[in-house]
């Protein structure tokens, strides 16, 4: 996955900055189709081709950022102030969440694995003896791959004891764990809109920006200006993501115009407490096993790719679902707002009827930028209390932290898996589950490695989030011990 820390992220962050800026100051349409021309100058050293291809990938995530589809709706005589006009006005949240800059996309060759001059051409050979397709040859002395019979199997790479074997993938290609991503005839990327289980993993690690997220930041923008009653539901994930504390988040984000802000802490500690009691229930009923809701790209993945674990999935709701439902009996009338990491989440927020927009951190840093709005330096007007009985669950950010909170809320012994990342080979895994169950009873699945804090949302490194966590002592352990519970 391509470090979150990168000059293609610092420009995204830019652009999105900027389009919002000349909204809120009531410029928008008059500024925003020079914003191109103004962020790439022409004296610029251009990072591609030339300026003016910079300048149209400024227009493509302008586009993107106002929630239009560019593989169905790139018409290149219309104006970004129209583009804006209609976006402003839209209702809707934008689905399917995922759409492709052709410009953008290299084209990247095939995946392929090279054998550099390291070669020592060793008596052992272990490239040679390993290859299971004879698709390693020497000339000269030195290993060669037979690219007619290579299987791109990777244990030549493995095995090689002066690691002169290199692996170059096709980067979105290679971290999709459903095979959505190809090229088309032309060489370029496409989406299978059919396989996509929107995870956002492809949109990370694609180093020219060619995949991007559609955003519904500016009907968020709309609502705060408009000064209408928005609800924030803050996923457990937002710790680490700003510097200060949660109360100094909260804080920043009622400054910005929010109504009130309810943690998706509430609504998972709900979610805990139905699947302690479903996987109780359903053991005692003979089901081999269960396993989590929480995770929306988890959720899609089974009902396109694997329908056969359906049932085996607990029924609770997600943290989200429950806390909307909380907030739509506080807050009755008011707009409902989901900030977390998650690309996917759009998705289920686009079959819950209350909740109005779903924006990531990455948006929500840029809100805080246009606003200029400094979280740390926020002052707390009164204490947040009474988060005794959900504050374990901001753990529900971190791998096991699902299956902890359940343990915590259960009355029997339960048996855990997590399973920590989801690849091509933790489906093919999961197929066999029906047949060969895994030796747990509660199979917590977060799609992306690390948890919600490595999501394709966030602001921070996932290492820099963890430790800013735990120096905050955001993870408290609830009011059942683990000690007698059986854990993986």
């Amino acid at each position: 996955m391509l470090e979150i820390n990168n000059q293609y992220t610092l420009m995204k962050r830019r652009i999105a900055s900027e389009v919002l800026k000349a909204y809120f100051s009531g410029k928008l349409e008059e500024d925003i189709d020079t914003l191109p021309i103004r962020i790439i100058p022409r004296d610029r050293d251009p990072n591609r081709c030339c300026v003016y291809k910079e300048r149209a990938m400024v227009r493509y995530r302008i586009m993107a950022l106002l929630g239009v589809d560019i593989d169905r709706n790139d018409d290149e005589c219309k104006s970004l102030a129209s583009y804006a006009k209609e976006s402003l006005a839209s209702e809707n949240n934008p689905i399917p969440t995922l759409t492709t800059i052709t410009p953008g996309c290299s084209s990247c060759p095939d995946e392929q694995y090279r054998i550099t001059d390291s070669c020592r051409g060793c008596f052992a050979r272990p490239c040679l003896a390993n290859c299971p397709k004879e698709a390693i040859v020497f000339i000269d002395g030195k290993a060669k791959i037979d690219e007619q019979r290579c299987i791109k199997c990777g244990k030549c790479l493995d095995v090689c004891p002066f690691h002169a074997v290199i692996h170059v993938p096709v980067p979105c290609e290679s971290v999709c764990p459903v095979d959505a991503i190809h090229k088309n005839a032309d060489g370029y990327v496409e989406i299978d809109r059919d396989k996509c289980i929107n995870c956002g993993h492809c949109s990370r690690s694609c180093p020219f920006g060619a995949i991007a997220e559609r955003s519904a930041v500016m009907h968020v923008a709309r609502m705060l200006q408009e000064e209408e009653r928005v609800v924030a539901m803050i996923a457990p994930a937002i710790e680490g993501q700003f510097p200060g504390s949660l109360g100094q988040i909260k804080a920043g984000l009622l400054a910005l115009g929010f109504h009130d802000v309810v943690e998706v802490a509430e609504g998972a500690h709900i979610t805990a407490g139905h699947e302690a009691k479903e996987v109780q229930l359903r053991l005692k009923e003979g089901e081999k096993f269960m396993t989590t809701s929480c995770c929306p790209a988890y959720m899609q993945l089974v009902d396109t790719h694997i329908p056969s674990l359906g049932p085996l999935r607990s029924k609770a709701l997600s943290p989200m679902g429950y806390t909307a439902q909380m907030c739509s009996e506080r807050f009755p009338g008011a707009r409902q707002v989901f900030l977390g990491p998650c690309i996917a989440k759009k998705v289920e927020a686009a079959n819950i009827a209350s909740i109005d927009a779903v924006l990531t951190f990455a948006e929500l840093a840029t809100l805080f930028v246009a606003r200029d709005i400094d979280v740390k330096e926020m002052v707390v007007a009164k204490p947040y209390t009474d988060e005794s009985l959900y504050a374990d669950c901001r753990e529900f950010a971190l791998p096991s932290g699902v299956a902890h909170a359940v343990i915590r809320r259960s009355n029997e012994s339960v048996r855990t898996m997590n399973i920590n990342g989801v690849d091509r080979k933790t489906v093919r895994l999961m197929k066999t589950w029906i047949k060969r169950p895994p030796e747990a009873d509660l199979v917590e699945v977060m799609c992306c490695e690390g948890g919600c804090l490595a999501g394709p949302g966030v602001l921070v490194n996932p290492k820099i989030a963890t430790r800013l966590r735990q120096g905050a002592n955001v993870a408290t352990v609830g009011t059942k011990p683990l000690g007698d519970k059986k854990h993986v």
